[in-house]
């Protein structure tokens, strides 16, 4: 127990002083307390977000992971499934690129046949030296061509014997390989152009489509097709360019493409302009430009005399067409019409053959007699076309189904020189479409030949006569209205050609010149 004495000793000031430090120091516990719960709170809802955070972020990984994996097994299906449908697309413009004449002329489909395989062998190898794994690879073929006009150009040159030979062989290409087809475009400019180009722009971002063999390089029509494609050197190694007939410059110049050529399959040089005598055997090539030099002598027919009014290259021979060589050096040429000769020939037409015993024709039927003062034919004329039994034009054939020509009207030679004098005045000739083709010009103002005026019968008659010495590149021309020759006329009409080596149409020389079918502006057939 305290004592009192000891009590009076204590200083009631230091007892304050003390206590004020110690509920300072009270304070200063309780406030640091305070502080660390404070912060040990917020740790703890720190750590609580950082828990939910991480659980969602777990879960979202998991999920992504999955996502992952799903895509990765989505892309090796995928790719595994691009393998087994990936494929090569040729697309080839059949009117440019012409198989090998020695497949062309193999009898029946056997040439179609072989030249499946050997264009399939061909892109095969071109595919292996690009792609280490394009064994399995099918290779689908698309060669777009306008068969009836490749057909007959074929059949004029004579590496086909008739046009229907070509569709042979197309079927026998097609059989040979499932994926192999030639598409017939039918008749009509730029119709293949137009698939090919369709084709190239839908193929060329399919993915399956891995490689792309293009056959168009003989037409510029498609360089810009292609130019797209220069400048993206992925997409340009997809594609490579068939050459068969020297490449157009505009394809030489693409960068980045691809190139190739399968001589094995296709030609290198164009086709020929004429024919040749293909023999049955396919042994024997010969230049079809042979012709008989002596006219035959028919004991039943009564020739019709035709007096010519043009100069002719000797007496006895028959002015040629316009258009034919001119006569050769030393032999008498007369400009006056009283000085020409006659010469008698045998018609080939139903309305001159007559029986010997009957009676000849007067001399007012003679050609020379049928035009009139001016150039105007009479209403009445000898005409030695037969007289068809409708209004209706008609294209003959022979059994070969080559074209043959119907004899023209009498030609008036004042409505010759007009057309000679017209042309030299004007520096310019006369538009053969625009005139024979009832004003119908596909160049229209553009047309660099004479239009207006037109001309007068007897001119058209004439202008007729200097095209028909111009050759129609088609033996086997489907145009009704063709005003080109597709025959030798010398040879029609007299048996024999006086121009053998020069003649324009003598790769018709030695054709067939029986008529055995005629065919009609809208198609229909009647046999003869």
């Amino acid at each position: 127990m305290v004592s009192l004495s000891a009590m009076s000793d204590f200083n009631t000031t230091d007892f304050a002083a003390q206590m004020r430090d110690f509920q300072a120091s009270d304070d200063a516990r309780q406030k640091l307390f305070a502080d660390m719960l404070e912060r040990y709170t917020a740790l703890l809802e720190e750590y609580e977000t950082l828990n939910n955070d991480y659980a969602s972020e777990r879960e979202i990984r998991r999920s992504y992971q999955q996502s992952v994996n799903q895509m990765q097994r989505e892309v090796a299906e995928t790719r595994h499934e691009l393998e087994d449908h990936s494929f090569v697309l040729a697309l080839i413009d059949g009117d440019g690129v012409i198989f090998q004449d020695a497949l062309l002329r193999a009898a029946g489909s056997d040439g179609g046949s072989e030249a499946a395989s050997r264009l399939q062998h061909a892109i095969r190898d071109h595919i292996t030296s690009l792609y280490g794994n394009s064994g399995n690879w099918p290779i689908m073929v698309q060669i777009y061509v306008s068969l009836d006009k490749l057909a007959q150009k074929l059949a004029s040159v004579g590496l086909i014997e008739k046009p229907s030979d070509l569709r042979t062989f197309a079927q026998g290409f097609s059989l040979n390989q499932s994926l192999f087809t030639i598409v017939d475009v039918g008749q009509g400019k730029e119709r293949a152009d137009h698939k090919i180009k369709e084709m190239l722009r839908t193929f060329s971002d399919n993915p399956t489509c891995r490689h792309i063999i293009f056959g168009g390089c003989h037409d510029a029509g498609y360089v810009l097709n292609l130019d797209q494609y220069k400048h993206h050197a992925a997409k340009a190694a997809r594609i490579t360019l068939l050459e068969s007939t020297p490449a157009w410059r505009g394809f030489t110049e693409l960068p980045n493409f691809r190139r190739t050529r399968f001589d094995n399959v296709f030609r290198n040089t164009e086709l020929p302009e004429y024919g040749y005598t293909v023999s049955r055997s396919h042994a024997l090539i010969q230049p079809n430009i042979s012709a008989p030099m002596q006219p035959p002598v028919s004991a039943f027919v009564t020739p019709v005399t035709r007096t010519l009014t043009d100069p002719v290259p000797a007496p006895g021979f028959t002015n040629p067409p316009p258009g034919f060589p001119s006569a050769p050096p030393g032999f008498p040429v007369s400009n006056n019409p009283r000085d020409t000769p006659t010469m008698s020939s045998p018609a080939t037409t139903a309305s001159s053959l007559a029986a010997t015993n009957s009676t000849p024709e007067p001399t007012d039927a003679s050609w020379a007699a049928v035009g009139k003062k001016n150039g105007v034919p009479p209403t009445e004329k000898i005409s030695i076309a037969p007289k068809s039994k409708s209004n209706k034009k008609w294209a003959y054939y022979n059994k070969e189904e080559q074209r043959l020509d119907e004899p023209l009207p009498p030609k008036d030679k004042a409505a010759y020189e007009a057309i000679e004098a017209r042309m030299k005045r004007s520096g310019k000739n006369l538009c053969n479409h625009w005139h024979l083709n009832n004003g119908k010009c596909t160049n229209g103002a553009n047309c660099h030949f004479q239009h207006e005026p037109k001309l007068s019968n007897a001119g058209l008659i004439a202008l007729r006569y200097k095209t028909r010495s111009l050759a129609c590149k088609d033996r086997y021309c489907q145009n009704v209205s063709c005003y080109l020759g597709h025959q030798c006329s010398f040879e029609r009409d007299q048996g024999w050609c006086p121009f053998p080596d020069t003649c324009n149409l003598r790769h018709t020389h030695g054709m067939d010149k029986v008529k055995a079918t005629r065919w009609d502006e809208y198609g229909e057939m009647e046999e003869l």
